[in-house]
């Protein structure tokens, strides 16, 4: 059952199922041997295949095509086991037409009480960047999934639905031109990777291209968990798979090189590069990395400003305190699990905190409402503010 509010939730971290012709409908001819796709094994399993690579990480455990797992099933699975009478409820069921359906999902929303929602891709569009190594082919394949994520759910939906427009930092032409194209689309979120921008950090001032046009547009810019950089480069220098199965990292690997580390790196390179100082407009929106960890990495940050000030500026030096800038600029979504009340005093503010039900997967919330009762004891006006104004705020109207 939905928890009753008097007011509509924004829910900034909710999901699609990719079809099997995402990547493909707008590809262009000369691309669809590198296209992003699924194959069928001589196993009879079914994978990904992103530029002639096994999207291992992104092809365990089922692709979410035609099957998928329960909304919240995870922690019931969980629960179970630790009381001893495990059941089955961790099986994946047939698909919903909710999750790959625009109409069918907004009837949801409705009975969830869901105003507005982010959505994201699942497994296919989050193996674009680590295993398509043709960058022509990588910008194809982007521009293509982009219309297509347009079409069946749009950038911005009766301002309702905004899907998040996939780019890279690969190419700066190239993604100079993807982002004038996701802007004539209307979109209002545009997602990159966390880590390098090959050889750069993604602040320096030689992106400011793509940055002035996303600042211009009124774009959020965000960073959603996906296997990337760090698994090539870090794992292997510590003895560790660089291209495990998802459900198969090692316990390192979880702690090190996704999620915590990446965006606590990519955060701070933009906000230690100036990127807000140059550009004052633009906000960041930071998804399924949980948000436990905000409160050291701020005091961490105005720490290692000062102990830096001697050092090179890419950017030019700040002129306030690194957590003024992430508070004003960045807004996390926290997991469920977090204790997100003690996160907020230890801030001393909730602003930069945003709800997300991770809705329709397992590990998220089946009821996104039910973020509410994690509050507690937040006063109701704090669980307002996280649960819907300070989304409210970020994403604006049209």
């Amino acid at each position: 059952m939905t928890t009753k509010l008097d007011y509509g939730i924004i829910d900034c971290d909710t999901h699609c199922y990719e079809t099997r012709d995402a990547f493909t409908r707008y590809l262009p001819k000369e691309f669809q041997d590198r296209a992003i796709t699924t194959v069928r094994g001589a196993d009879g399993v079914e994978v990904i295949l992103a530029g002639h690579r096994v999207a291992t990480f992104n092809s365990e455990g089922g692709l979410g095509l035609d099957v998928a797992y329960r909304p919240g099933s995870l922690k019931e699975m969980l629960r179970q086991m630790g009381s001893g009478n495990p059941e089955e409820s961790y099986e994946p069921q047939p698909m919903q037409p909710e999750y790959i359906e625009r109409s069918a999902r907004l009837a949801v929303m409705e009975k969830q009480n869901v105003e507005r929602m982010v959505i994201y891709p699942s497994g296919m569009a989050l193996a674009a960047e680590h295993y398509v190594d043709d960058t022509a082919a990588l910008y194809a394949n982007l521009r293509s999934f982009n219309r297509w994520f347009d079409e069946e759910w749009g950038f911005n939906y009766q301002d309702r639905i905004y899907a998040t427009g996939l780019l890279s930092l690969r190419d700066r032409d190239s993604a100079v031109a993807e982002t004038d194209a996701l802007i004539a689309q209307g979109a209002k979120f545009v997602l990159l990777p966390t880590g390098p921008a090959y050889g750069r950090s993604p602040g320096d001032p030689y992106f400011d291209p793509i940055y002035a046009r996303l600042q211009e547009a009124g774009c959020v810019l965000v960073f959603h968990i996906m296997p990337f950089w760090y698994f090539d480069a870090i794992s292997p220098a510590w003895g560790h798979c660089a291209d495990p199965a998802s459900w198969h990292m090692s316990a390192w690997q979880w702690m090190n090189v996704y999620g915590q580390r990446p965006i606590e790196d990519t955060l701070s390179a933009l906000i230690f590069d100036n990127l807000f100082g140059r550009f004052p407009g633009l906000n960041v929106l930071v998804a399924e990395h949980g948000a436990e960890w905000v409160p050291f990495f701020t005091k961490h940050m105005d720490k290692s400003r000062g102990m830096g000030r001697n050092g090179p500026w890419i950017g030019g030096k700040l002129t306030e305190k690194p957590s003024a800038i992430f508070r004003r600029h960045v807004r996390v979504v926290p997991y469920p699990e977090d204790d997100t009340p003690a996160i907020v005093t230890s801030l001393g503010y909730d602003d930069c905190l945003v709800m997300g039900s991770d809705y329709p997967h397992a590990e998220g919330l089946a009821e996104p409402a039910d973020f509410v009762k994690l509050l507690d004891p937040l006063d109701d006006a704090a669980k307002k503010r996280i649960m819907r104004d300070n989304a409210d705020q970020l994403i604006g109207r049209s």
